[in-house]
């Protein structure tokens, strides 16, 4: 009976089950935000932010399900994007030179910008768009993550390819990784498989594996400029009782009600 209830529940698509993320990255001919399935790597548009993009950052927010992005050297300014059609809508301006990088960490709810030029660590106002400086790392992150699995900031100087956790304290950097070059480019982290992707100008997906020295393995390449990046799991969260949503099953005098699948998005930029 055990096993026969369980078949009824898969069959019937009840059991919950996880399903592999997505990343959002912006093309930067057209300014257009783009999909990536993690799984097919196939590229899908969603549509044109309608504001100038030059070397921006994109984080996701899980607890607000709200995508935000810097736009680099466009407007200076902190946006929101539609996650349909990619529009943006302006929140503030930050002003800073050369600010690259955006995470969203999860955990204490802070979005993070990190700057190039000069090089700094900024907490960012969601209300505003106003930047308050941390620290200074002494070095670039062009791309910027948060790891949700170990609560930290890893960031990714463009040039030399090099990892490094930032202190949210002071943005002191520390080395995780001697890389290769990298151009400009967009840092995300996949909670699911434990991996840190990067989207450069130069038109290369990257993935770094932190249980293996932070190994580069080059996915794709040839696919023109490319900057910003992060990372929403899809996840089928554990049913919640709908009756109306299917018939009853009658099973050998056992009867089954239909419960519905609810989705929610989470992230780890």
């Amino acid at each position: 009976m055990k096993h026969l209830f369980l078949a009824g529940l898969i069959s019937l698509g009840f059991v919950a089950s996880a399903q592999a993320g997505t990343l959002y990255a912006v093309r930067e001919t057209g300014d257009v935000l783009v999909s990536i399935d993690t799984n097919t790597l196939a590229f899908t548009d969603i549509g044109a932010l309608g504001v100038t993009y030059d070397f921006g950052g994109l984080a996701y927010d899980p607890n607000s399900d709200t995508l935000y992005m810097i736009d680099g050297r466009g407007a200076e300014s902190l946006y929101t994007v539609d996650q349909n059609t990619g529009a943006a809508s302006l929140i503030g301006s930050h002003g800073i030179t050369d600010l690259f990088g955006l995470a969203f960490d999860s955990t204490n709810n802070v979005l993070y910008g990190s700057g190039e030029s000069p090089s700094g660590l900024y907490t960012m106002n969601i209300a505003t768009g106003a930047a308050s400086l941390v620290g200074d790392p002494g070095v670039g992150a062009d791309g910027l993550s948060y790891d949700s699995k170990n609560d930290r900031l890893v960031g990714n100087e463009a040039g030399p390819g090099d990892l490094y956790e930032l202190n949210r304290s002071t943005g002191a950097a520390t080395l995780l990784f001697d890389g290769a070059f990298t151009n400009n480019n967009g840092m995300a982290y996949d909670p699911e498989n434990d991996l840190f992707w990067a989207i450069d100008w130069s038109g290369n997906l990257y993935t770094y594996d932190p249980n293996n020295g932070y190994a580069r393995t080059t996915q794709l390449s040839g696919l023109g400029a490319y900057d910003g990046l992060t990372y929403i799991t899809a996840s089928v969260v554990n049913p919640v009782p709908e009756p109306s949503t299917f018939a009853l099953l009658g099973m050998g005098g056992l009867a089954l009600v239909g419960y519905g699948v609810r989705r929610k998005r989470q992230q780890a930029a």
